[in-house]
């Protein structure tokens, strides 16, 4: 026997509306380090600049190297802006179904990964972590490698509540189906 397959038309008054879903911002604590990543990333390549100055300086005309210098140097001011800026963007909500990301101010996503479709979670934190008490937590879906959604920059006790609820609804759902743990 086949099973029955059903796939009614929402009207538009039942689909969710998230303009009014409320989203809780990240700890301001992960813009440390995020700073502090591009940091390191900026002095990586101004060490690079600088090598290439030092070894080929005479090939190169006053104004290539202060143009290319200049460049540089504003593509690491748009990288700390774009990181203060867009770090406002980073807000999760969890829900009673589901867990919402939405990140970006240049380019808006939204992210919302349903409790059923989650087949494991992952709980991390760093060394840099560590010391600013903060998780990253990440769930994965059928067919990905990298994660369908991570949420960086929790807190650790919200990081694992949320772990928590996300195995307490998962482990509740399979033995709603019968199929255990």
């Amino acid at each position: 026997m086949e099973p029955k397959f059903d796939n009614k038309q929402l009207f538009d008054l039942e689909i969710p509306d998230f303009e009014n879903l409320e989203l809780t911002p990240v700890s301001s604590q992960y813009l440390k380090i995020i700073i502090f990543n591009n940091i390191l990333f900026s002095l990586f390549v101004l060490a690079g600049f600088s090598a290439t100055y030092f070894f080929f300086n005479h090939q190169f005309s006053f104004i290539q190297i202060w143009t290319t210098f200049a460049v540089i140097v504003l593509l690491i001011a748009f990288l700390f802006l774009n990181t203060v800026i867009g770090f406002n963007y980073r807000k999760y909500a969890v829900r009673e179904n589901d867990l919402v990301y939405q990140h970006g101010w240049l380019k808006r996503t939204l992210i919302i990964v349903p409790f059923n479709r989650i087949q494991h979670i992952k709980v991390e934190q760093g060394w840099f972590s560590k010391i600013l008490r903060l998780k990253s937590v990440s769930v994965f879906t059928a067919g990905v490698d990298t994660g369908d959604l991570s949420v960086k920059g929790l807190p650790e006790e919200i990081a694992e509540g949320i772990n928590d609820l996300i195995l307490k609804n998962i482990k509740a759902e399979n033995e709603e189906n019968g199929a255990g743990v």
